[in-house]
């Protein structure tokens, strides 16, 4: 058995080894690698190629498109117990952005030099590089998955150019503006209050707050437990793990927990009075009297809009209210590993680049208060 080598540049060379005739299509198969280095590097690496197909290691009979690679690849997330939100993230963006770009091409024609192609053709489009990332996450998980089973040798994201991983500056609400939010919200519905609040204080996740259980709080100890997340697709309520698939406690402050405990009688008084009996692992916002279904987050969102809308304050989001709490802990000097754990970020990295401009401010303000110290010294 015998393969071959083109120089492709300087020190790119190409190697192909033929796999034989193909028994349904009649046609010869073939094996490439590109390696690196001057031509004894390419000279070993054909040799070693030789080796695998002789071996039967390269022995994938039929070739694959990119759209057929993520039809699979997803079928093998879904089985794997992805969330159901993830999934529907994932089609969304493989449906309407890589599949008609990229879907008809062979998954072993697939260059780097097409993959950077398609991410420019996006930018040009306009789209956001939030969208480009995440068409490149996708790409790279599902052609590494292609590689686990022998559909390929080599994955050609390793010769892409990842979009940039630049994290845009976060915009958050005035303190007087989280202020007014709660204000119309005590209002008009006391319930969503007490959620907004709790999301300004503490950080929480969406899914998290709608999937928070009275047993979760500790009103003695003044802490509550984050354990789980609520997800909403397709209109159903699925409850999962957290984002990072780790529970995290938090402190409460004094008012947080008042607000809480005024929630829980509330809850209670509303049961009682329509004799319902209060589910005994009932959540802590819910649209069901026994407190049974957790308050779904879609329909959460909506009320925010809603509401921010009849105060014109439409720049803020939900998520605002999360940096929010991020910001104000950096504001009082808190440090960024105590932040990241509140948050429930894995890595305190990100925590320091989402909100860098803000630590920096913190800083500026300590060295300020050391000022009075320092001057002891001198």
């Amino acid at each position: 058995m015998q393969g071959s080598i083109r120089k492709r540049s300087t020190d790119s060379w190409q190697l192909r080894v033929s796999l034989g005739k193909d028994r349904a299509t009649g046609k010869y198969r073939y094996v490439s690698r590109t390696v690196q280095g001057g031509k004894r590097d390419a000279q070993m690496a054909l040799a070693q190629l030789v080796t695998e197909v002789g071996k039967g290691q390269h022995q994938h009979t039929e070739r694959h498109t990119l759209e057929e690679l993520l039809e699979r690849w997803m079928k093998h997330l879904k089985a794997q117990g992805r969330a159901p939100g993830t999934l529907e993230r994932y089609r969304s963006a493989i449906n309407s952005t890589i599949v008609p770009a990229l879907g008809h091409q062979n998954i072993d024609r697939l260059t780097g030099a097409d993959i950077d192609a398609f991410y420019a053709a996006l930018a040009e489009k306009g789209r956001k590089p939030t969208t480009i990332r995440k068409s490149h996450a996708i790409l790279s998980a599902s052609l590494r998955q292609a590689v686990r089973w022998g559909w390929l040798d080599q994955t050609p994201m390793v010769r892409a150019t990842p979009p940039s991983s630049r994290v845009p500056e976060v915009k958050v609400p005035t303190v007087d503006e989280v202020r007014r939010l709660l204000e119309e919200a005590r209002a008009i519905n006391p319930d969503l209050a007490s959620l907004l609040h709790v999301a300004a204080t503490t950080g929480l996740r969406r899914g998290e707050l709608g999937a928070l259980r009275w047993e979760d709080i500790d009103f003695e100890a003044s802490t509550l437990t984050v354990l789980r997340s609520a997800s909403d697709t397709d209109g159903i309520v699925f409850i999962k793990d957290t984002k990072t698939h780790a529970a995290r406690r938090l402190a409460l402050d004094p008012v947080t927990k008042g607000v809480l405990e005024d929630q829980r009688r509330r809850v209670e008084d509303r049961a009682t009075r329509s004799h319902v009996e209060l589910d005994p692992h009932a959540y802590i916002w819910s649209q069901e009297l026994d407190g049974s279904e957790p308050y779904r987050p879609n329909r959460m969102t909506s009320a925010f809009i809603s509401l921010r809308g009849r105060i014109g304050l439409e720049h803020i989001t939900l998520q605002s209210l999360r940096h929010f709490a991020a910001t104000a802990l950096a504001g009082k000097g808190v440090g960024i590993r105590t932040i990241a754990g509140r948050l429930g970020h894995v890595d305190p990295n990100l925590t320091l680049r989402t909100y860098a401009h803000f630590l920096d401010v913190a800083d500026r303000e300590a060295a300020v208060a050391m000022e009075g110290v320092a001057a002891l010294l001198r």
